[in-house]
């Protein structure tokens, strides 16, 4: 997982248990010599995280990147939809990338992935989320 403190971004390995029957999942990892686990869906699992994090990290992936949408009409847990080639105004723009199996395909990512095009998150750039 990368996180950014301050100005330089860390990397942290991180376990994930998925339990794909319940959706009852389980981040491990160790920061700053201390373990952390939280369990929940995966969603869940960034809220606490983040909440953990409190402002000394900031957690740089697809679930925290202005390109990462969820699917208006409904997604898998640990999914998100990569839309770095347009800018939507609102949710019902992500409907034409997401309904055709391909386009899903073709961005569908998991939360935590992150590549070279990563924004944060920014009130003046619609997310759905």
């Amino acid at each position: 997982m990368h996180l950014k403190a301050v100005d330089e971004i860390k990397i942290f390995d991180v376990e994930m248990q998925f339990d794909e029957d319940t959706e009852n999942n389980k981040l491990s990892m160790c920061m700053d010599g201390e373990k952390i686990e939280i369990m929940g869906d995966t969603e869940s699992i960034f809220i606490k995280l983040s909440k953990l994090l409190n402002d000394k990290y900031k957690i740089h992936s697809c679930y925290t990147c202005k390109y990462g949408d969820f699917c208006p009409v409904g997604d898998q847990d640990n999914e998100i939809f990569c839309v770095n080639d347009f800018q939507p105004k609102c949710k019902s723009d992500l409907y034409f990338v997401t309904e055709d199996s391909a386009e899903r395909k073709k961005r569908s990512r998991t939360l935590f992935d992150v590549c070279k095009d990563y924004q944060p998150c920014s009130d003046d750039y619609y997310t759905y989320k």
